[in-house]
């Protein structure tokens, strides 16, 4: 499986964009990563699951994120899109394509700040499925 994260527009330069590259560094280690920067976001057409960040998304405890990643893991999945929205979010007809709208909170996040959270938690959660330390 390949995770591909879809990203409105350019990670800023400096803190933002370190914290992005040690986590997309991190979880290669574990699967094949893209990041696809483009400045609209649309739905890939390659055959996969595709995960929209919404604040009217479902949330899940950092161990659910982790049992769906395996259950990804453990099929037939051959990507696993992950997309986050410009600061004006998604159009609604791109919401209602998802296979799985997902939140973080009812927050509503900074564009650049969801992407360090989404690859924290993508990371956070391989070290769950392979018992590693990073999870406490």
């Amino acid at each position: 499986m390949k995770i591909i994260f879809n990203f409105a527009g350019r990670t800023f330069k400096g803190g933002i964009s370190e914290l992005v590259d040690d986590y997309f560094k991190r979880i290669k280690r574990y699967v094949p990563a893209e990041i696809i920067e483009v400045k609209s976001v649309k739905k890939q057409t390659r055959e996969g699951v595709h995960v929209v960040l919404s604040p009217a998304g479902k949330k899940m405890s950092s161990e659910a994120f982790a049992e769906f990643i395996r259950d990804n893991l453990n099929s037939s999945t051959k990507h696993l899109y992950f997309y986050t929205g410009a600061p004006e979010g998604h159009v609604a007809e791109f919401e209602k394509d998802a296979d799985l709208l997902l939140s973080f909170s009812k927050m509503t996040f900074n564009h650049q700040l969801i992407r360090v959270m989404l690859l924290e938690q993508v990371y956070r959660a391989f070290t769950i499925i392979r018992g590693e330390k990073y999870h406490k």
